[in-house]
């Protein structure tokens, strides 16, 4: 894919992360995600459907986390399933070397301690995707919800980013939406970057034990606005760079 780039990079406690790099990560994760869709689909099994919407967000950040940190010894995904930040950043020996304290060996395999890497620190990049907020129009066929594979860009209505704490973060927010060039394919069209903090997003919400919900909040206005003010980059399509002027995303940083 054909992306256009609005900066230099982002810089992460002290580690200067090129946008060439993470373009190639997003370019990385697009093709792997249409490999995975061939080869689902040789079995008849439709993979982003069985995945649903909350889950495919996470797959994609995921995926792209690996792909960024692949080729750079300063950046590693999070070893803990539920640690924060999403990739931590080993700048130097010292964090190194606390890092190699954040397991157990327990026979003969290191395992992640939780307490240690949720949160990590020495920070690092939070990683999270949106297919954005969609105002559909009212009596169509698709009022009463989108299904997997439909691109949304035509009904976007806002852009935010869902985490399951409200502490300061270093936020890499992915746009994401259904490929009409690749059959509905989900692929990462543009990425946003914001320092936030505690006031840049609502009130957490906790989880309730009896149903298993997890605590979650959302960027408020204070947030989404950091967040849309400072593109990455965007693929270079039409549809794609006209929806998200329209939304009030900021070009004029190129």
């Amino acid at each position: 894919m054909n992306f256009t780039r609005y900066c230099q990079g982002i810089l992460i406690t002290g580690i200067k992360i090129p946008i060439t790099s993470i373009i190639t990560a997003a370019e990385n994760a697009n093709d792997y995600i249409k490999n995975l869709d061939r080869l689902f689909h040789e079995i008849g099994f439709s993979l982003f459907e069985v995945l649903g919407q909350r889950n495919l967000s996470g797959v994609i950040g995921e995926i792209f986390s690996r792909f960024l940190t692949k080729d750079n010894k300063q950046l590693l995904v999070n070893p803990h399933p539920d640690g924060r930040p999403d990739i931590l950043c080993v700048s130097n020996k010292r964090v190194n070397d606390y890092l190699q304290t954040c397991f157990n060996l327990v026979d003969g395999k290191k395992i992640p301690i939780r307490s240690m890497l949720a949160p990590f620190k020495f920070g690092g990049l939070e990683v999270k995707c949106t297919i954005g907020d969609q105002n559909p129009p009212k009596n169509s066929d698709i009022f009463n919800g989108f299904y997997i594979g439909l691109p949304r860009v035509e009904y976007l209505s806002s852009l935010n980013w869902w985490a399951h704490h409200s502490k300061s973060s270093s936020l890499l927010g992915l746009y994401y939406d259904y490929s009409e060039k690749h059959n509905g394919i989900p692929q990462i069209m543009a990425g946003f970057f914001g320092e936030l903090g505690v006031e840049n997003w609502t009130k957490l919400s906790l989880g309730r034990a009896e149903n298993k919900k997890t605590s979650n909040t959302s960027l408020n206005k204070s947030g989404k606005r950091i967040m849309m003010n400072n593109l990455l980059f965007i693929i270079n399509e039409p549809k794609y760079i006209s929806a998200l002027k329209n939304i009030g995303c900021n070009f004029s940083n190129k």
